[in-house]
């Protein structure tokens, strides 16, 4: 899916549901197999067999050739079992790189990453308000300068450049202080047709939230969950769904925007209902620090100076993701919320323990227990989730390579 402005992607084409070609189902067993792996961490040909339903010819096939091609490597034999010892399978972190862009209303991120989604080089600009010209130049100079510094890394194996970036943000414009010849500039120009003007590889553009989503599904603390609800709580509040092991994006790429989520404000009963942005966003804190919210971005990683703000954000913010969580979970019936944020990891594992408190009645007569997870990245989860969309892309087992509208 490819992007038509900054804020915006294309509408999907319209067609007719088609069949699935013998290319495209092979192409679709090396994935399946690749995606395993990354999951379990390692497998053998035996254990894929079982988990694959494909004969053990098919699997010897796909492994074989994926280690040839230096996607796997062959771990150590296991010994000591019954029977002939078993050899594993891993990853091979170098077998693909990729790089992950990511803009916001002030700064714009540049990641290169491996298979596994080690991070090999980060740089960050930060912009009064930025525009499409100078992100873009900071893109191609900041990738040109990692690749000087990277010269190992072979360019045949970069799986491409993701972008992740707010939806729609005009609609918020406003709210949260962008200036108005700013979202027109952003309206008006397509930054990922920009960047693929200067890159061989391919480019793609996803909501922030939403790659933010795909890179705790890749690699960080959603890898071993088969669905989960996700949500970033950054300077606006978004949200990402992953089901059966796969991203589900939606139509317009705005699936599980949490932040649209009425709830009840901290007012009161009577008070009207009012979107989650409001009371669950970094924005709605720097609201109750008037004058001194530059202390946020001053001190990325202790917020203590924040009180007692912080702790009256958080108990509102808190509240406010129970009761969205609530009427997602209604809606999808997921077991996981994986919660992560532009904040200190202490206020986040805060966040984390106030809402398995408050959730733990209000779902516990699910046939499955309900679990809160920490995500893994920070405040660098969009700009990694960008650089694992290419990955996910290109060695994932999508389910529209065998069901395609």
């Amino acid at each position: 899916m490819t992007g038509t402005t900054f804020y915006s992607v294309e509408e999907a084409p319209k067609g007719r549901s088609g069949g699935t070609t013998q290319a495209e189902s092979r192409i679709y067993n090396e994935r399946l197999v690749i995606s395993l792996i990354r999951r379990h961490k390692e497998l053998s040909k035996v254990e894929l067999t079982r988990l694959t339903g494909l004969a053990p010819q098919t699997i010897t096939t796909i492994v074989n050739r994926a280690a040839e091609g230096g996607l796997l490597v062959r771990r150590k034999p296991l010994r000591g079992r019954l029977g002939k010892p078993s050899v594993p399978y891993a990853l091979n972190p170098e077998g693909a790189f990729s790089f992950g862009l990511k803009v916001d209303h002030r700064s714009a991120d540049v990641v290169l990453v491996n298979f596994v989604g080690e991070v090999l080089a980060f740089e960050q600009k930060t912009f009064d308000s930025p525009t499409p010209g100078e992100v873009a130049k900071f893109t191609r100079t900041a990738i040109a300068r990692i690749c000087r510094k990277h010269r190992s890394v072979p360019a045949e194996r970069i799986a491409g450049l993701g972008i992740a970036s707010p939806f729609y943000q005009w609609n918020w414009g406003e709210e949260i202080g962008i200036p108005a010849a700013a979202i027109e500039a952003w309206k008006e120009i397509d930054l990922r047709a920009e960047l693929d003007k200067s890159f061989d590889w391919p480019v793609f553009l996803f909501n922030d939230a939403t790659v933010a989503a795909s890179a705790e599904l890749m690699f960080g603390s959603g890898l071993g969950c088969a669905d989960f609800l996700y949500t970033y709580v950054g300077y606006v509040v978004g949200g990402g769904l992953v089901l059966d092991h796969h991203l589900v994006p939606g139509r317009n790429n705005l699936a599980a925007s949490i932040g649209r989520i009425p709830v009840q404000p901290p007012l009161g009963a009577n008070a009207p209902l009012v979107p989650l942005q409001e009371v669950a966003s970094v924005h709605s804190l720097a609201r109750k620090l008037d004058g001194e919210a530059d202390q946020i971005w001053a001190s990325p990683d202790d917020w203590d100076s924040l009180e007692p703000a912080l702790s009256e954000w958080t108990g509102e913010l808190t509240d406010g993701i129970a009761q969205a969580t609530q009427s997602a979970v209604a809606l999808i019936d997921v077991d996981n919320l994986v919660i992560d944020g532009a904040m200190p990891k202490g206020v986040r594992t805060g966040i984390a323990k106030a809402l398995r408190r408050k959730l733990a009645r209000a779902l516990m007569s699910r046939p499955q227990p309900f679990s809160i997870l920490e995500g893994s990245f920070g405040h660098l989860g969009p700009v990694i989730g960008g650089a694992s969309i290419p990955l996910l892309v290109k060695y994932s087992n999508d389910k529209d390579m065998l069901f395609k509208d």
